[in-house]
Parts: structure tokens; C-alpha cells; sequence
């Protein structure tokens, strides 16, 4: 949303452009829709999620993102598969740990990426999909590796 509260055509965090009036958070879900049909795009749920969280960082707590940033970067660069991701993450944030932000303490601040969800749900063309997951991971990665 904008300051006077209309809707704006793109991400206030990421940049992404609606698409066929969807939010990004919309086309998130359009794509996992698509896991259902495509074990090549199923088998990157971890990555999907992942790259679409750190591209929106302020509804987390600053140690589950931190925690996460490092879990993609070595799913990645290391191969740690998912199932043990999940495991670690299950471990930590069991319980009373708080994994998001409370709304009013949310501060998406805009950071415009090579690429975003805009640029991997393309209406209609579940085709290819998991490569562009992919790249679009890659991309993240880059970025995060200019970072440190």
C-alpha cells in the first residue's frame, strides 16, 4: 500500500509488479499450486519458499532470518537437503519461539532484486518453472553473496 492507502502496482519489499492483478504473496501461491503437477517444481518447495521469504525479511524475527539466509545459502552451495532444514528449524522454533514479526513492528523497507516471483509465475506457463526457481535462487544467492 501506498501512504495514502491505494493499492500500488508493485511489492512495497521486493518491487515485484502485480501480475493479472495478484500480489506477489498471490503468485507465491499460484506456483505452489503448480508443485501438485510438477515433481521437478515440488522437489524445489524449500527453495521457492525460501527465496520468496528472504526477498520479504520484515515479517521475521532477525535470528530466524539470519538462520534461514544461512540454511538457503548451504541447501545451495553445500547440497544440506531440506528434510534436515526442516528438522533444524522444527528444533529451534518448537514451541513458544517466535518466528514472525508482529504487524506493527514490520518495516518492509523496498530493495529491488534481479529477479522476483513476478519473473518466475508467468500466468498460464507452469512449463519451466522450476528452472526459473532456480535461476531466480541463483540470483538471491548472488546478492547475498555482494552482502558479506
Amino acid at each position: 500500500m501506498s501512504d495514502n492507502n491505494e493499492p500500488t502496482d508493485t511489492c512495497p519489499e521486493c518491487g515485484a509488479p502485480a501480475v493479472n492483478g495478484m500480489n506477489c504473496f498471490e503468485q507465491l501461491g499460484w506456483l505452489i499450486g503448480w508443485e501438485q503437477r510438477d515433481p521437478d517444481l515440488a522437489a524445489l518447495h524449500f527453495v521457492t519458499v525460501a527465496s520468496y521469504n528472504l526477498q520479504h525479511a520484515a515479517q521475521f524475527q532477525p535470528d530466524v532470518l539470519a538462520q534461514l539466509r544461512e540454511a538457503f545459502i548451504a541447501h545451495l552451495d553445500r547440497g544440506l537437503p531440506a528434510s534436515e532444514i526442516r528438522r533444524r528449524m522444527g528444533s529451534a522454533y518448537a514451541g513458544s519461539a517466535r518466528v514472525l514479526r508482529p504487524e506493527s513492528e514490520r518495516r518492509p523497507v523496498l530493495r529491488r532484486w534481479p529477479m522476483t516471483i513476478a519473473d518466475v509465475y508467468l500466468p498460464d506457463q507452469p512449463d519451466g518453472a522450476a528452472d526459473r526457481v532456480r535461476a531466480w535462487a541463483a540470483s538471491i544467492r548472488a546478492e547475498l553473496e555482494r552482502e558479506q
